[in-house]
């Protein structure tokens, strides 16, 4: 059974170009970015429609989500929660950053 995660994009500079971004997954990583720092988050990857290859440059290209995006998903590796997938998108909000070192809020 997978569980369903909500989290906030910290980065998405992603070296592969596979439209990957690095999620602080909500009761998964810590708020304290001191103790886990952006880059040490796993690259979350947006799934694609069946409209778009996804592969060798080919397909649609995931460009929507930016640092500060609430996003959904879940892990394929389950409780090993090392493999994050993005489902979408969610509305929401910029709350003003009153410390540069905690997680879930935009960090731009």
């Amino acid at each position: 059974m997978s569980i369903m995660y909500q989290g906030v994009v910290e980065d998405r500079n992603d070296p592969l170009r596979l439209g990957r971004c690095k999620v602080r997954w909500m009761g998964l990583h810590t708020e304290d970015k001191t103790k886990l720092k952006t880059e040490n988050l796993p690259w979350s990857h947006p799934i694609q429609p069946i409209t778009s290859a996804a592969m060798n440059g080919i397909g649609t290209t995931p460009l929507g989500l930016v640092e500060g995006t609430w996003v959904f998903g879940f892990f394929r590796d389950g409780e090993n929660a090392q493999l994050p997938v993005i489902l979408g998108s969610i509305g929401g909000e910029s709350v003003p950053l009153n410390d540069d070192d905690s997680g879930f809020r935009d960090p731009t």
